[in-house]
């Protein structure tokens, strides 16, 4: 029986939250936020915000392709001149 009481509590605790989260969330949106007076939307579309962020995500890929080639073109010179280097050196 105690273990059962271990497990239990703890359910009934998160249940008992849960329940009350539901509750004040619902409170919460049925009243009509005003900033300044002005009404504020309670729901806000994140589609433009997701594009946005898929966008950013493309330039990104971008930018590290280029930096990529960069990297390689600049190592790249340094052989050649270190094998330049090597056929002026003693």
């Amino acid at each position: 029986m105690g273990a059962v009481a271990k497990i239990g509590v703890p359910v009934v605790s998160g249940a008992i939250g849960i329940a009350g989260g539901v509750l004040l969330g619902r409170t919460a949106l049925q009243r009509q936020k005003k900033v300044l007076g002005i009404p504020m939307p309670t729901k806000i579309d994140l589609n433009n915000v997701t594009g946005e962020i898929g966008k950013a995500g493309k330039q990104f890929g971008k930018l590290a392709d280029e930096v990529r080639k960069g990297t390689a073109e600049v190592r790249s010179a340094r052989e050649k001149a270190e094998k330049i280097a090597r056929v002026f050196t003693p």
